[in-house]
This record gives structure tokens, C-alpha cells and sequence, in this order.
């Protein structure tokens, strides 16, 4: 059976798991920017909790990147993806680590908004230790 689109993949399962990458890539960057706005407002308020929530949800950027990864290796290697297809996974890895980047970046600001106001360096702890002393 010939596709009837242009760019519709003979698989249909193919096409399904590209659109699942796009999905996966634009979920990671809506949250990225989620994040950032809630540290602009953290920082702007001095508000110590919203500083601590974007804190603990790094974790949450560095699993989605982990997993878009591992998905675009298995596409690569599964599929071995050419032409647009090849460059849209390649273009999703590069975009994976700008975003996970951004991500950090995020996160330190809402370490030091928690610096300014509370006069402690949680920069080095884990999140449990970092809770701990922030409330205390």
C-alpha cells in the first residue's frame, strides 16, 4: 500500500511514534516555561515557597529529558529514521538539551531567591536536606 500523504510513513506505527516525540518534546518545554515563570515570580516576590517548588520539580525536566532521550535512541536505532524524520530526531536531542540546560538554570535561581530571604546555601544538599533546613 502506497501512503496517501505526502510524508505519511508505509508504518503507521512509525508516524505514531514521532508524533509521541513531538508530544513528549512540547510537554518538556511547556513545563520548562512553567518553571520559569513561577521563578519570575518567586524571585520578584521573594516568595520562598514558590522558589522551593521549582527546586524540587528539576527533577521532574531531568526525567523527561532521560526518557525523550532513551525514545529517540530507540527511534534511531529501531527505525533508523532518513531525510526530515533523521533531522527531526536529531533537532529533538539538541532542543532535549537546551531545555534540561534551561531547566538548571531555573533552578539555581530559585536556590539563590531561597539565599536571599532565608540566608541559606542549599545549593549542595539533597532535596530532603535542603526541605529540612529551609524549614527550620
Amino acid at each position: 500500500m502506497v501512503p496517501t500523504k505526502p510524508n505519511q510513513h508505509i508504518s503507521q506505527k512509525f508516524d505514531e511514534e514521532m508524533e509521541d516525540l513531538r508530544n513528549d518534546v512540547m510537554k518538556m518545554g511547556g513545563f520548562v516555561e512553567q518553571q520559569m515563570r513561577r521563578v519570575t515570580v518567586a524571585f520578584r516576590q521573594l516568595d520562598v515557597e514558590e522558589a522551593e517548588t521549582v527546586v524540587r520539580n528539576d527533577h521532574y525536566i531531568n526525567g523527561l529529558e532521560g526518557s525523550i532521550d532513551e525514545e529517540c535512541t530507540r527511534i534511531l536505532l529501531r527505525r533508523q529514521p532518513a531525510a526530515t524524520d533523521l533531522r527531526m530526531v536529531v533537532a529533538v536531542i539538541k532542543t532535549l538539551t537546551d531545555l534540561e540546560r534551561i531547566g538548571d538554570h531555573v533552578m539555581h535561581i530559585g536556590e539563590y531567591v531561597i539565599y536571599l530571604v532565608m540566608a541559606k546555601d542549599i545549593r549542595h544538599l539533597s532535596i530532603e536536606e535542603a526541605e529540612r533546613d529551609v524549614v527550620t
